[in-house]
């Protein structure tokens, strides 16, 4: 493990001088069905999270209302949608309410969406992957997984974009989310080929396998997708500027920490030369395993590059193996030591304190972690976070 020391430098004497070097700084969750989030939150949850937040000196926040299942009103086919979900139940007025509440409390607001996974029967193409999301006291979900080049995906990942500026216009800020996108498929073959002549690059037999970029780091393949991506982000991005958004765009640039690597999905170099005006988000929760390594990829790098970073550490959150090789307590301890060093631009912590069963937080495990809700966990996140204020 290479040593703390080695990075600190400039970082501890801008803190140490009192430098403020974060320009947003808040919490990032989820309100659709089985994520475990603000799924469960009533108007009063979100009273006290945003009071919370403000109190702390926050000044940004981040809902994704669409992961693999949907925790908005939409009237787009493909999207599932219970009526069990508070946000849908008020006809998106809840989450309309909350952004408002935000901005009148100077708090920034973005709204995310993940736009690879769908119901299978509802999309109407297959799927590489399914996966199951359990719903507390309702179904279990079956949600496909889907490469970018599915025929309809950007067309779909536009239309949502579209829906989310129209239904909710007071949003500041947009995030889109492409990962597990960029597996190897038959149909990808003949795009990458020609992508690969056009660009002086190595012919798919020549590449390794398989391509999985969550498990080798193949540049011509990154690149390929990186490429795939920049054109998917830009005809968003054409979208929601003819509906007025003027707002702040960002993607989530996936690191892959594994046993024996550490990868990235994106070309950093590539999307700064691109999309110039576009922020990264890149993210790391188990910080037990090969923790500065990661943090240079998901920090030092893509700032070497120009690019604009937010880091998406792990919040009140409970997901990955249970229990935790660390305490929750000795995560955030970590994460903002390498804060500290790093210095991304933007910093909001995943799980805002979900008080229901769902994948990224548990109440049950919370209880085990030695809290009785969501709300105390975040209350104790944050008392450890208030030096930490954005400039």
């Amino acid at each position: 493990m290479i040593s703390r020391r080695v990075f600190l430098g400039g970082a501890a004497a801008a803190a140490a001088a009192g430098k403020a070097f974060l320009a947003e700084h808040g919490f990032w969750d989820y309100t659709t069905p089985g994520a475990g989030g603000m799924e469960a939150y009533g108007r009063d949850d979100y009273a006290w999270l945003l009071d919370d937040m403000a109190e702390a000196g926050m000044n940004s926040l981040l809902v994704c209302p669409r992961w693999f299942t949907t925790g908005y009103r939409s009237r787009l086919p493909y999207l599932d949608q219970l009526s069990s979900n508070k946000v849908i139940a008020s006809g998106n007025e809840l989450l309309r309410w909350t952004l408002e509440e935000a901005r009148r409390r100077k708090i920034k607001t973005w709204l995310s969406a993940f736009v690879c996974g769908f119901e299978p029967g509802a999309y109407g193409q297959t799927p590489y992957r399914t996966v199951e999301v359990p719903v507390e006291g309702g179904p279990l979900l079956r949600i496909g997984l889907y490469d970018i080049d599915t025929p309809g995906l950007e067309e779909r990942a536009v239309e949502i974009f579209d829906e989310l500026v129209g239904e909710f216009p007071m949003v500041d800020a947009l995030d889109v989310e492409l990962e597990d996108s960029g597996i190897e498929r038959p149909h990808r073959v003949p795009l990458y080929e020609k992508w690969a002549k056009e660009n002086g690059r190595p012919p798919f037999a020549q590449l390794g396998r398989p391509l999985n970029p969550r498990l080798y780091d193949i540049p011509a393949w990154r690149d390929f997708n990186t490429h795939r991506r920049i054109q998917i982000l830009r005809q968003i991005e054409k979208a929601v500027r003819a509906r007025g958004f003027r707002g702040s765009l960002a993607m989530i640039c996936e690191t892959a920490n594994s046993r024996f690597s550490i990868t990235q999905e994106v070309n950093f170099e590539e999307f700064r030369a691109q999309l110039p005006h576009w922020i990264a988000v890149t993210y790391e929760y188990d910080k037990w395993r090969h923790r500065y390594g990661v943090m240079d990829l998901s920090i030092a790098t893509p700032k070497q590059y120009g690019v604009t970073v937010y880091y998406l550490p792990r919040g009140v959150m409970t997901w990955g193996r249970w229990p935790l090789p660390i305490t929750l307590e000795e995560s955030w301890r970590m994460d903002l030591e390498d804060v500290e060093t790093f210095q991304p631009n933007g910093l909001w912590w995943f799980g805002s304190g979900g008080n229901n069963e769902g994948l990224h937080v548990s109440r049950k495990r919370l209880r085990e972690a030695g809290y009785a809700d969501g709300r105390q966990a975040r209350r104790a996140l944050l008392a450890r976070v208030k030096g930490l204020r954005p400039g």
